[in-house]
């Protein structure tokens, strides 16, 4: 796939393809969650409950946590990868729906490779480059041609999608650069806990819309199992091990699952142009991890 094994181990791999079904399959469950608690009650009671989850299955499974002197990375953390992150896509998906909403995070590898090298302070490649200039076309393409109203909630939920791509980018790079030494464990738990104590508020701006139903409860408790609780511990152990850019690229799959489960659940369409703009978005961040399918592989002695 593109050379993926040049960067990643089978293990990785695994657990790299989990992440990214995991996350395109949680639109399914966040539009009745949207719907029912909003976009700042879903991102609150979702993060209380994913802190939950995993904390409860550290006890059960008697593993050995330690948060001792982390709650300043884990308040960094809640806010950009669970606040920004998880906030802005719900803003968003209120107001562009699954399929756009999905194609538009595709963006995160390229906003982490700017990020990463102004921390670095390198230069990326220049296939990178081209990559990236590659991809924001196609955002500007998606966006220019979306068969969808180009209104004043459109915007709005444009500038959501940006701040989800660019808060998650820049949680990732923060967890490798700075809180690597912490657990995987230990960064899901505080990160979804502060990132709920973090959007709390914003529920005087946007409360809950209406009374939850069994099943908007049961969407709930279903994303903050899988998408958020089990899928962020791997996320962050691939962080840890292959970089924030790297692992961000689970993204590239993420509109796949989540327009397939569009198409199937809630009966929307894709046009040609939103084609059009995914592919290229797609092909820009594969240039960008230097994914190239024509590069010359070499064959080791052994």
């Amino acid at each position: 796939m593109w050379g993926y094994s040049r960067f990643m181990t089978p293990r990785q791999l695994n657990m790299y393809a989990w992440v990214a079904i995991m996350w395109g399959s949680s639109f399914a469950f966040l539009v009745p969650v949207v719907a029912s608690l909003g976009w700042a009650g879903g991102v609150a009671f979702r993060g209380f409950i994913a802190s939950a989850i995993v904390f409860l299955i550290a006890l059960a499974t008697k593993r050995s946590l330690d948060f001792d002197g982390n709650w300043k990375h884990f308040a960094v953390l809640g806010a950009t990868s669970v606040g920004m992150n998880l906030g802005g896509m719900n803003f968003a998906l209120s107001r562009l729906g699954t399929q756009l909403t999905a194609i538009l995070v595709t963006t995160i590898p390229l906003y982490s490779l700017v990020i990463e090298s102004i921390w670095s302070r390198k230069k990326p490649a220049l296939i990178k480059t081209i990559g990236l200039i590659v991809g924001f076309s196609g955002v500007v393409i998606l966006i220019g041609l979306s068969p969808q109203a180009v209104n004043r909630e459109f915007w709005l939920g444009v500038f959501g999608s940006f701040i989800a791509s660019f808060g998650f980018a820049l949680g990732g790079n923060y967890s490798r650069h700075k809180a690597a030494h912490i657990g995987s464990w230990e960064q899901t738990i505080g990160t979804f806990l502060f990132g709920s104590l973090w959007t709390m508020p914003l529920l005087f701006i946007a409360p809950i819309i209406r009374t939850p139903t069994v099943g908007d409860i049961l969407s709930l408790i279903a994303v903050a199992a899988t998408a958020s609780s089990l899928a962020y511990i791997l996320y962050f152990k691939l962080v840890a091990e292959v970089g924030a850019t790297t692992a961000l690229t689970t993204e590239f799959l993420v509109p796949v699952v989540a327009v397939i489960l569009g198409y199937l659940l809630f009966s929307e369409t894709l046009s040609v142009n939103q084609v059009i703009g995914s592919v290229i978005i797609m092909v820009g961040c594969a240039l960008v991890m230097g994914l190239n399918p024509f590069a010359k592989r070499k064959v080791s002695a052994s």
